[in-house]
């Protein structure tokens, strides 16, 4: 999955099922929003000039964890960081790289930035199931729920499955 930047769009899965076949030259991932059973997310990690008019352009700063296809269930993780946090947000990110230090059933993330928003973070990980994010988000040990998004105190979550 890995090149040097991404984009997201989100839309009505026969949409995006056009888009995927309009374009195959790129390399996309479809997702189902595990709330809602209807709201479906593209990504589109061909490294390409972006397609979509979503303004949701992402450069990855970095890796943790097996990149090949994401499985089981997928945490995207919206935060706002002013310059402190995003120092102490990309050190918590970093000491993943240790399986030791990674959260239980962590398999994969992928911290992107937005091209459009200096403090617009995101995170896309990857876990072994819907019960191991769920332990760890709710967990006080949790050190990335310190950080909000947009002036809230918590940041955006949302679920999805690979389909």
């Amino acid at each position: 999955m890995m090149t040097q930047e991404i984009s997201l769009t989100f839309g009505p899965l026969e949409e995006l099922k056009k888009i995927i076949a309009d374009h195959p030259d790129r390399q996309f991932k479809l997702f189902l929003e595990t709330d809602s059973n209807s709201e479906y997310m593209l990504l589109d990690y061909s490294g390409k000039k972006t397609i979509f008019h979503s303004g949701l352009n992402y450069t990855i700063e970095g890796v943790v964890g097996d990149q090949n296809e994401p499985s089981g269930y997928i945490e995207c993780r919206y935060v706002t960081l002013n310059e402190d946090e995003q120092k102490v947000f990309k050190s918590i990110f970093k000491s993943w790289v240790s399986e030791a230090k990674r959260p239980t059933g962590l398999n994969s993330s992928v911290m992107v930035h937005s091209e459009k928003d200096n403090f617009e973070f995101l995170l896309i990980n990857a876990w072994e199931d819907e019960n191991t994010f769920m332990v760890w988000n709710n967990e006080r040990s949790n050190q990335m729920n310190q950080f909000g998004h947009d002036g809230n105190a918590t940041p955006v979550v949302k679920t999805y499955r690979p389909m």
